[in-house]
């Protein structure tokens, strides 16, 4: 007689599963055919999988597959030392603990091609794109996106649209530079109106490094509060701790309210960390006040990749004062919701496709270093062991440091 053949291509047995979001805290197993998650219940027979992934340990968690709402993954549309370096996204994607990614305006319409003919045919990452509200973005050397109010180009970002149907997810703004010190509130309203003749979020930069140099650089504090009233449900206030003039802390009490309106309105706050754009007290200050984050991103470029990694990034959040479970809701379920795909993926439940990280959570004591070069302490490192994409196993990477995925190690203590 023919056995008959197993039912599940692959079981996650013995693990931790958490999954803040859908309420799952606990061992359980996680049963996977063609794809997509088939089973969730303890005890499931081993015996019915022709591939058996047991997780030990009691710092090792299964999550949802994490995902990055904010990285640069146009690998190859720019030149070194002319553009922003951009990543592999499967490098910083699955090889990093991460299945999905989000690329914020890496490109704008004159090179987004290199997403359907290059990037995306090679990724193993789900990759999502938003277009650069600027014309030609990185494509030439300098500081702003953006020189005058005629480089958003409705015309050129419509025939994009037209004629990459499906691709451009978002609308990416950064307001940096003359421009914005001169015209910002303008620059707001003429991407926010591209982006919703398209029917796609907007999300914005805040924080200029070179603000203190211009005239007036309270213009860019007046600019941000102006953002926050044009905001709409889907949009995403992207930089939410940096310590650069035109972020959130420039005049907070006044700024606050405004904040506190736009997530009412379903508007979500994203840190996106990077190199230059995250301060340890903002974001100690913020927490003291209430005002958490939705999410966590890491703003990767070619640049900062070298440094760190979204499983760092959360981390950092842990050594703010925010707990494991909270920072893997901040880049699973709430991160999902944040590009309107929480339907789709950032969840453990029967039917989705089957996008996991199994994770382990490293007691020490680690040392970090922000924006301003402030260093501060955490407890806790956070390690990718496994990325399970559309169901098929991928090893991670070596990680961004010389000796791998852990943050540098406090001095004097034992690594």
């Amino acid at each position: 007689m023919t056995p008959s053949p197993p039912s599940f291509d692959l079981l996650i047995t013995g693990g931790h599963v958490l999954d803040p979001v859908s309420g799952i805290d606990g061992r359980t197993d996680i049963g996977i055919t063609g794809g997509r998650i088939a089973a969730v219940a303890p005890n499931l027979d081993p015996t019915r999988a022709a591939r058996v992934l047991e997780i030990r340990g009691d710092d090792r968690y299964v999550v949802p597959g994490l995902i990055d709402i904010h990285t640069h993954v146009a690998h190859g549309a720019t030149t070194a030392g002319v553009g922003m370096g951009c990543c592999d996204p499967d490098e910083i994607g699955v090889r990093s603990g991460v299945t999905t990614v989000v690329d914020c305006g890496s490109v704008g319409v004159a090179n987004l091609g290199v997403f359907p003919v290059h990037v995306l045919p090679r990724a193993r990452t789900r990759v999502e794109v938003y277009v650069n509200a600027g014309s030609h973005a990185h494509t030439m050397p300098g500081w702003a996106d953006i020189a005058r109010l005629d480089d958003i180009d409705e015309r050129a970002i419509a025939a994009c649209v037209e004629h990459n149907p499906g691709l451009v997810a978002g609308v990416k703004l950064r307001l940096v530079g003359d421009i914005v010190n001169e015209v910002g509130e303008e620059v707001v309203d003429r991407s926010k109106k591209v982006a919703r003749e398209h029917g796609v979020p907007l999300m914005v930069h805040i924080g200029d490094l070179r603000a203190a140099q211009r005239p007036r650089p309270d213009r860019m504090g007046e600019v941000t509060r102006h953002l926050l009233r044009v905001l709409e449900p889907g949009d995403v206030l992207t930089h939410l701790c940096t310590p650069n003039v035109g972020g959130v802390m420039d005049d907070v009490d006044a700024t606050l309210p405004l904040l506190t309106e736009a997530r009412a309105r379903g508007v979500t706050l994203d840190p996106a960390l990077g190199l230059g754009n995250f301060g340890y007290a903002a974001a100690r200050e913020q927490a003291e006040r209430g005002l958490h984050p939705d999410t966590i991103s890491s703003d990767l470029t070619a640049g900062g990749q070298g440094f760190h990694s979204l499983v760092e990034c959360m981390a950092k959040f842990m050594a703010v004062g925010y707990s494991f479970a909270d920072v893997v809701a901040m880049t699973t379920g709430h991160a999902a919701a944040a590009i309107g795909k929480q339907d789709e993926i950032g969840a453990i439940a029967v039917g989705r496709e089957a996008d996991l990280t199994v994770l382990d959570v490293v007691r020490g004591e680690f040392t970090f270093v922000d924006t301003t070069k402030a260093s501060f302490t955490g407890e806790h490192g956070i390690v990718p062991v496994h990325t399970i994409r559309a169901g098929e196993l991928v090893p991670p990477g070596w990680g961004p440091h010389p000796w791998g995925w852990l943050p540098a190690t406090e001095p004097g203590a034992a690594r």
